[in-house]
């Protein structure tokens, strides 16, 4: 599915076009989630919006046995893995 972006000037608004309303639920739902991290976590706020940033950006990877692969953000040819809270990443 391509979705075609065409920006109005005299409005100043963006219309987004072959948006079957999923990506929409989608991005909601990742939101909703994010607001209920940042409550229950207020500490990591910073933190929550960069992981918001990383699964709207295709950088989270949902794999089998509820593990996931999370792209590098520092070097793009390496992959973390995620099991059980666990990940495979240095820490710093």
């Amino acid at each position: 599915m391509a979705i075609v972006t065409e920006y109005d000037f005299e409005t100043n608004t963006w219309t987004h076009y072959g948006d079957n309303g999923a990506r929409a639920a989608w991005r909601a739902a990742v939101q909703e989630i994010a607001e209920r991290a940042k409550q229950t976590l207020p500490d990591c706020a910073g933190r929550v919006d960069r992981a918001v940033q990383m699964v709207l950006n295709h950088d989270v990877e949902l794999i089998e046995d509820g593990k996931a692969r999370v792209c590098s953000q520092s070097n793009g040819e390496v992959v973390y893995h995620v099991v059980n809270g666990e990940c495979t990443c240095a820490l710093r």
